[in-house]
């Protein structure tokens, strides 16, 4: 009867144990934000870039990266619409340059991740993936760590560089949780392909993203040390608050479509717009500075 007992206590022991160790391998919160923003020419048509960046966040962790996708919404104004299919994107992810989907195995020049795929998602929207080609055991460290590291890069070939490019991630549900950790299998063979079907990743959830690195003004605009806009998210009014003074604002929603323009700058009453995310557009003699609010 003891042995029994006993048994069964370490029986709930090892179940418990093998929970808390799969919350553990699924409490990443992972965090997407964008880096090294610029607009380039190339002697003909103008550019915007930036390095998609990917880090987490909260203490929990590190973890070898599998697969994933994002979504990008862009201004069309700047970009026209359908990016894809007018070839006015490219993505790329140089290993010179310690773009994690760049990353070779450990044994040779060969890349861990493949099969990198883009698709217009609406007019305004594009879509971004990638899989695991290589399994967890041909790479020895994580490569998704607590600091910030650049997943890959973005470019946008305009139709107008004097239009505010307004790429941001896409953050409606169900666009979210689309990463995994690393699949299988765990062998001691340096160029073992991925099995996600018999060892697969786990899928990662509470993902959160920061889109104000996109915004050109914030290397664009000189003499601009203070500017603040609050509260955000918000339901009423936002409130601005600079060390230059402000021309005019300008609100856009995601397609590009201004849905309000104003000569007050301090305060600006919003309870007109429905809820969603939108661009706030201010103006300067020096340039413009765009941030993006949600409306709740």
């Amino acid at each position: 009867m003891k042995n029994f007992t006993l048994n069964k206590f370490m029986n709930r022991l090892m179940l418990i144990a093998v929970l808390f160790a799969v919350s553990i391998m699924s409490a990443q919160d992972i965090h997407f934000t964008f880096a090294n923003t610029q607009n380039t020419n190339d002697g003909v048509n103008d550019f915007f870039e930036t390095d998609v960046m990917i880090q987490t966040i909260n203490s929990t962790g590190s973890f070898k990266l599998g697969s994933g996708q994002l979504y990008f919404t862009y201004n069309t104004a700047a970009f026209g619409e359908n990016v894809l299919a007018n070839s006015r994107i490219e993505t790329t992810q140089p290993n010179a340059g310690g773009y994690i989907c760049g990353q070779y195995v450990d044994a040779a020049a060969a890349g861990i991740y493949g099969t990198f795929v883009v698709n217009d998602n609406t007019t305004s929207r594009v879509s971004w993936a990638f899989s695991q080609a290589f399994s967890s055991s041909t790479f020895a460290a994580d490569n998704v760590t607590p600091t910030a590291t650049k997943l890959f890069h973005l470019k946008l070939q305009y139709i107008d560089v004097n239009q505010s490019p307004m790429v941001l991630f896409e953050e409606a549900p169900l666009y979210l949780d689309q990463f995994f950790t690393a699949c299988g299998p765990t062998t001691a063979n340096p160029f073992e392909s991925a099995n996600c079907t018999a060892e697969p990743g786990i899928q990662l959830f509470n993902d959160t993203f920061e889109s104000g690195g996109a915004t050109l003004s914030n290397i664009e605009v000189e003499g601009i040390q203070q500017f603040a806009m609050y509260p955000n998210p918000t339901s009423e009014f936002i409130n601005i608050n600079s060390n230059q003074a402000i021309n005019k604002v300008e609100i856009f929603d995601l397609l590009g479509k201004q849905v309000l323009k104003t000569t007050d700058t301090k305060q600006i009453k919003i309870t007109q717009l429905p809820a969603g995310i939108f661009l706030v557009r201010a103006y300067f003699e020096q340039g413009t500075i765009t941030k993006k609010i949600i409306v709740e």
